[in-house]
């Protein structure tokens, strides 16, 4: 029985509870709560009571929902996460890292991958993907340095990457797991952007299906979701134990799961994979599509289009950076991208992006480069994302909770830093604590007085 049936079954014995949720399923709720979410809201809203499953040991309804995602998405076993991606890129690394061994980490990860290295006690090993400076990103990772560095460093247990990456660039997942393979190195997938690949692969292919022992995504990304709403595989093929995984997620993971959370999580999933959420989808990609043809039409703006997944769009417009950009496009034209850098601006759209949502954009970018030269008449000398190689003096595990102090970042030269220091969005690391501070930093953060260090 799926969850949604069991409380809709449940909801018709009239039990009367003596129990937590204290709202007792909205006989009280305050009155900001009930006007903003409503009364029905809180009607799904249960524990752990008989009957019920648990989140920490699925037994019951959520196991058979689980189980029937599994099926859905053709893994050894998937993981509903009522806390995100986040929590499932803890728990994968928890699972298979063990204080002292090696991991290679693609710099562009999440910052959530620095507090798995600080719980794990794992040692890091940073891989630079290619940078494209003309847009200020981060784009694939090159198949001959990434077997450079398993050469050199044949203990490496495991590399955690991230693909699509936030701007929607997209790896070849199915060559890097060729090539972990080879050194016996487990590969971990940050696909939280990439949850409607399963349902149309003319996204992008699924990294669950290309190889990668561990996938998580985030269904409220893309997928039309709660937040903060996630999944985690595992791989058929893998040598990974579901349990251990499941005891890894009990050590992150609150006892009280949220079952609003759960509900929206089976229903997404129900939809995404049914005949109309498809059609729905494949309608999504069609109207993306048409957007993107014409606004390749509009002179002084430039669309990033290689390799990259739609669902993103990029784009840049001439003299203009692109956090300038993304003012001009919020003070002016009341619209809100995903994320701005030095040169470009993301837009995201999700499977909640109505065709009437483009055709405004469309409008917008039209009328917006139609008078770019009121908006800008300089060049853009704008700071990029560093590209710089980390340089790891201790791992986060061994300086977490050390004391610190904070000093001007003038004197931080050849420092170990204290402090996480990451753009947000997308949550991408500048630096680490552990590593030492380096001139290419300092100029980088040249807006900031203070950094604490060792």
């Amino acid at each position: 029985m799926s969850i949604v049936n069991f409380i809709e079954k449940y909801r018709k014995t009239n039990i009367t509870q003596y129990t937590t949720p204290s709202h007792g399923q909205g006989d009280f709720a305050a009155p900001l709560s009930l006007k903003m979410l409503g009364r029905k809201f809180f009607k799904c809203d249960y524990s752990e009571m008989d009957g019920f499953d648990c989140l920490s040991n699925p037994t019951g309804i959520i196991k058979s929902s689980m189980d029937n995602a599994a099926l859905i998405y053709g893994s050894k076993s998937t993981f509903f996460l009522t806390n995100g991606s986040t929590s499932g890129v803890i728990a994968a690394m928890l699972a298979v890292l063990n204080r002292n061994d090696k991991v290679l980490i693609a710099r562009n990860c999440h910052k959530s991958v620095y507090n798995g290295l600080v719980l794990t006690g794992a040692v890091p090993v940073w891989i630079l993907p290619e940078y494209n400076e003309e847009w200020d990103i981060y784009e694939t990772i090159n198949l001959d340095y990434l077997e450079e560095i398993f050469e050199k460093n044949k203990d490496i247990k495991a590399f955690i990457m991230t693909n699509p990456t936030y701007e929607g660039v997209m790896s070849d997942v199915y060559r890097i797991s060729g090539v972990c393979k080879k050194y016996n190195v487990i590969l971990i997938v940050d696909e939280a952007h990439g949850a409607l690949w399963n349902y149309n692969k003319s996204i992008g292919t699924p990294s669950l299906l290309q190889g990668a022992d561990i996938v998580i995504q985030s269904l409220h990304k893309t997928a039309g979701a709660l937040n903060p709403s996630a999944l985690l595989h595992i791989n058929k093929d893998s040598s990974i134990n579901p349990k251990k995984v499941q005891q890894s997620l009990n050590l992150i993971t609150t006892t009280s799961p949220s079952y609003p959370l759960l509900v929206n999580i089976e229903a997404s999933i129900d939809y995404l994979n049914s005949q109309k959420g498809r059609l729905h989808i494949h309608e999504l990609v069609k109207n993306i599509n048409r957007l993107i043809r014409t606004l390749k039409t509009i002179p002084n703006l430039s669309v990033y289009s290689y390799n990259n997944d739609i669902t993103k769009l990029l784009i840049k417009v001439t003299n203009v950076s692109g956090k300038e950009l993304s003012d001009i496009l919020y003070d002016k034209y009341k619209t809100e991208c995903e994320l701005a850098n030095e040169k470009s601006v993301m837009f995201l759209f999700g499977i909640g992006t109505t065709k009437a949502k483009l055709k405004k954009l469309e409008k917008v970018l039209f009328d917006l480069c139609a008078n770019n030269i009121k908006i800008s008449q300089t060049e853009n000398s704008a700071k990029h994302f560093p590209e710089i190689e980390p340089r790891v003096r201790y791992t986060p595990s061994v300086v977490w909770g050390k004391p610190c102090k904070e000093v001007d970042i003038k004197y931080a030269l050849s420092r170990v830093v204290m402090e996480l220091i990451a753009d947000y969005p997308p949550g991408i690391p500048v630096l680490i604590p552990g590593e030492v501070i380096k001139k290419e930093h300092i100029e980088y953060l040249s807006n900031r007085q203070k950094i604490k260090v060792l």
